[in-house]
């Protein structure tokens, strides 16, 4: 199943066995909790600010 940066909305590369080649961060408690993946790329210009970002 192909995942798309909740930021900059590109297509995120697979290795091996199907992993990603980003993160996924996990925002919210309980319930309410959502998953957004992230690729690389975002990852290394974003840095810690993931969430704010999100």
């Amino acid at each position: 199943m192909k995942k798309k940066c909740a930021l900059c909305n590109q297509e995120i590369k697979t290795i091996f066995l199907d992993k990603l080649q980003g993160t996924i961060i996990r925002t919210g408690e309980g319930e309410t909790s959502k998953t957004h993946h992230i690729c690389s790329s975002c990852q290394k210009e974003h840095g810690n600010n993931l969430k704010e970002k999100l």
